[in-house]
């Protein structure tokens, strides 16, 4: 048995996919080992895989399966995992030496069923431009008290999988794995993890370094993303319930539903969208037919600290659809146009 399994799916990513290999490798005073999986690239990812694993044959396993999407390829690593923790990495990001060292150490002086610990924000092509984020939660030792101070702890990156470490035991004992669904995995299991958790240990250091990445998943016009989006709050929502605390954290249910409808609006205003202006509005119009859209979006005011988003929701709560789709319109284009123009003034400082 490993202390840690690290496991990373990858597909196409060979661009960043040997800095991100490396960092695992450059692992101090631990013993893991590193699982591979490669998702049907179709660039020369699974070679740069096969190169690394005959150079560290001890420690790295690479499987090459069809592509079934990165959930399912976190599942195939966790099916031969050996590791007293499991580790999620993305093969476009990097991170510290000490990651698992440090928070590994940790979880074995807690006992803990998940450790999480900072991380630091970043750009890809502008590493200097960072932004660190650290958690500032007290130990949980019991569900009781993961529970209470649930709230705190939803607003500290919930749902991602690369700044937390899972004991495998009680991954298995709760038979949790990812599904098929081809964007929100991370969140889907991470909720699966909180429904009985009892002991998370904070680690409030940081050691990974998330890398966005332009065309990235999140990025794109998907015909499916809103039905994904919906499924996650769905699923937020049965949290609550079997917790037993819906009227506690409604205001968390109406951010949790407010969410797809917010992030659609915004996929159907990506280029890409093939649909008519009179297809959109009526798009929005049957979201917000769709019960739990209704019931916490529509009828219930929101608590939201960010202008630009209070103003969208006001127009979809009076039905204006036109007028959110056309306010979702603008805000594109002047991220765009600063954009664009940062990067202009960045290229004449550099000449």
């Amino acid at each position: 048995m490993f202390d840690v399994s690290i496991i990373m799916p990858v597909y196409n990513v060979s661009a960043h996919l040997p800095r991100a290999i490396q960092s695992a490798l450059n692992q101090t005073k631990m013993d893991f080992e590193l699982i591979l999986v490669n998702d049907g690239s179709t660039d020369n990812s699974g070679e740069i895989c096969d190169q690394f694993a005959e150079e560290e044959p001890l420690l790295i396993q690479v499987i090459h399966q069809k592509n079934q999407g990165s959930g399912k390829a976190r599942n195939a690593g966790l099916r031969i995992a050996r590791g007293k923790y499991i580790y999620f990495a993305d093969p476009d990001d990097y991170f510290k030496p000490t990651l698992l060292a440090e928070n590994y150490r940790l979880a074995e002086k807690r006992d803990a069923e998940v450790v999480v610990f900072g991380y630091t924000k970043e750009v890809e092509g502008n590493p200097r431009e960072r932004e660190t984020f650290l958690p500032r939660q007290p130990h949980f030792y019991t569900q009781k008290g993961f529970r209470d101070h649930f709230r705190n702890f939803y607003h500290f990156t919930p749902y991602a999988l690369w700044n937390k470490l899972y004991k495998r035991a009680y991954l298995k004992q709760h038979k949790i794995r990812f599904d098929d669904q081809k964007l929100g995995q991370d969140a889907l299991f991470n909720l699966k993890v909180y429904r009985e958790i009892s002991i998370v240990a904070f680690n409030r250091n940081p050691y990974y370094h998330y890398v966005t990445h332009n065309g990235s998943a999140v990025n794109r016009y998907r015909e499916d993303r809103f039905v994904m989006e919906l499924n996650i709050a769905l699923q937020f929502k049965n949290l609550v319930e079997h917790w037993g605390r819906e009227k506690e954290f409604n205001d968390l249910l109406k951010q949790e539903f407010w969410h797809p409808v917010y992030l659609e609006l915004a996929n159907i205003t990506h280029p890409d969208c093939p649909m008519t202006e009179e297809e959109k509005v009526e798009w929005i119009r049957a979201i917000c037919e769709e019960e739990h859209i209704r019931a916490y979006v529509i009828k219930q005011d929101l608590k939201e600290s960010n202008p630009f988003r209070y103003l969208l929701h006001q127009r979809i709560q009076k039905e204006r659809y036109l007028m959110a789709i056309k306010l979702m319109e603008k805000r594109n284009a002047s991220a765009n146009n600063y954009s664009k123009t940062f990067q202009k003034l960045k290229n004449f400082f550099k000449s």
